[in-house]
């Protein structure tokens, strides 16, 4: 087992960058190119499954990022963080 954390959908300026034990994956190294070797926190983008989400504007694809984290999470364990209402959870 790792003991390090892949930080999947991270801010280009994310905290998680200067903790030790953070193999974050912003939006320049791409999270889909992980590899499954670490438990997650996963921060997939929620505006396409919030409350506001009637009036946001999802880049195309990114709506589909949230099954790629909950499936990350299933195989690997860890979190994924989302809004209290998010529809996700539907």
């Amino acid at each position: 087992m790792s003991d390090s954390v892949a930080v999947l959908f991270a801010r280009s300026d994310s905290y998680y960058k200067s903790l030790p034990g953070c193999d974050v994956y912003d939006m320049e190294r791409d999270a889909l190119t992980f590899s499954g070797f670490a438990p997650v926190v996963a921060h997939p983008p929620c505006r396409a499954w919030g409350q506001l989400r009637n009036f946001a504007n999802p880049r195309k694809g990114e709506k589909e990022l949230a099954f790629f984290a909950v499936e990350q999470v299933r195989k690997n364990g860890g979190v994924l963080e989302h809004p209290r209402a998010s529809q996700l959870w539907h």
